[in-house]
Formats: structure tokens, C-alpha cells, sequence
């Protein structure tokens, strides 16, 4: 996409279209960090992700001491990817990509329930690694590849086609403003309260494809 457009829709999400939009910011500001850093995470954080989660999908029924248990298992595989960026990250690499795929499923089976929670996962994972996991849901993922809702299918589908995304609007901008790839990093940031990349992605894919909000159908 253009990296105008990337803006456009971050005003858009955050400029009334989307009612729910400041609970991410309430959350992201209100997370314990050092908490996650250890892979025997509080049950009070796991519960206060769940609530987030459950302002966007009041069917979520994620059951805390399952989470706790998943969490213990994938922690060493997320201190692996946590300093991993979406614009950055080499998604060439199958052993990285494998790592992505597996505690995706992992973390889509949290509830406990036999359901498989593949929209909810991506957000779980993406409040956990905000500058590397973009969040999806199904009308996003129908619309931008081919393939079910699983870890395989967005590790080595998805993510690739959203890097792909943002190296174009990182392209556009430094090709536009005159400005050095990490320049045209941060000045989109900028331009957009500071959020990532992977962020930003999820909220023009949501705006175009879950909204279809008409001003992006052009791209």
C-alpha cells in the first residue's frame, strides 16, 4: 500500500469509525511488561488481556490457567522473536517461520473449549509482540490470500504478504519525502501516534476489509 493511505486509515480507525478503537491503547498502556518477561506470567495479566480481548469478541472464553500453562511453553520462543520487526524480520527463514506457526496454533487452542481461536490468537500474540505479529480476522484473511485460518497459513502466507505490504509504503515514502528507510520508518510512525508497523498494517486491513471503507477500495 502507499504509505499515505497507511496513514489515512489510522485516522480513520482512531477518528470515530471504530468505537473500540481506544481500548488497544488503554490495554498496550496498562500491560506489565516485566511481567511477560517471565514465563510464569500473573493470572491478573492474563486476566486483563482476556477482558481486552473480550471487548472486541464477547464469545472469547479463554480460560486463564490453560493460558498460564500455554504461556510457560511458549515464552522461550517468544524471547527468540521479541526484538523481531515486521519491516525487518527475515521471514525467508523456515525455522523462524516455524516458530511463528507453532505458537500460533498453540495460543489459538488457549480456550480449552475444542474451538480453534485463530482471530483472537493474532491478537493475543500481537499485544505480545506488537512490532511483529499483525492481528487478522476472517474477512481479512479472505480477502488479501488463499488458505484456512492456521499457523502454517499465516506464518508463511500472511505474514510475508503484510511485509510485503509495508515495504511498499516504506518505499513510497522514502521515494516521496526524500528520506532514508529508517527515517521513512519513523516519520510514518509519527505521522500515526507512534504505533508499529504491524499495527498500522491491521488497521488498514480492517478499515479496507472488515469496514470496506470506500476512500481505500482504490488500492
Amino acid at each position: 500500500m502507499h504509505f499515505k493511505k497507511l496513514i489515512e486509515a489510522h485516522k480513520l480507525f482512531y477518528g470515530g469509525w471504530e468505537h473500540r478503537a481506544p481500548y488497544y491503547n488503554e490495554y498496550m498502556e496498562s500491560k506489565n511488561w516485566n511481567d511477560w518477561k517471565s514465563s510464569s506470567v500473573s493470572t491478573s495479566e492474563i486476566e486483563k488481556l482476556f477482558s481486552f480481548i473480550r471487548k472486541w469478541d464477547f464469545h472469547f472464553q479463554g480460560d486463564p490457567e490453560v493460558f498460564k500453562k500455554i504461556y510457560e511453553w511458549i515464552c522461550p520462543q517468544i524471547k527468540k522473536l521479541e526484538n523481531e520487526r515486521i519491516e525487518d524480520v527475515n521471514l525467508i527463514d523456515k525455522e523462524l517461520r516455524a516458530r511463528i506457526k507453532e505458537i500460533f496454533d498453540r495460543v489459538a487452542d488457549c480456550p480449552g473449549t475444542g474451538r480453534y481461536e485463530s482471530t483472537d490468537a493474532s491478537k493475543i500474540l500481537h499485544t505480545i509482540l506488537p512490532n511483529l505479529v499483525v492481528m487478522w480476522d476472517d474477512k481479512i484473511r479472505k480477502k488479501t490470500i488463499e488458505g484456512r485460518r492456521y499457523g502454517a497459513v499465516y506464518a508463511n502466507v500472511f505474514l510475508p504478504k503484510m511485509q510485503k505490504e509495508l515495504e511498499e509504503a516504506i518505499r513510497t515514502c522514502m521515494n516521496e519525502i526524500n528520506l532514508s528507510r529508517d527515517e521513512a520508518v519513523e516519520y510514518i510512525r509519527e505521522q500515526c501516534d507512534g504505533k508499529t508497523l504491524a499495527k498500522l498494517a491491521d488497521e488498514y486491513n480492517y478499515m479496507k476489509y472488515t469496514q470496506n471503507h470506500t476512500s481505500l477500495q482504490s488500492e
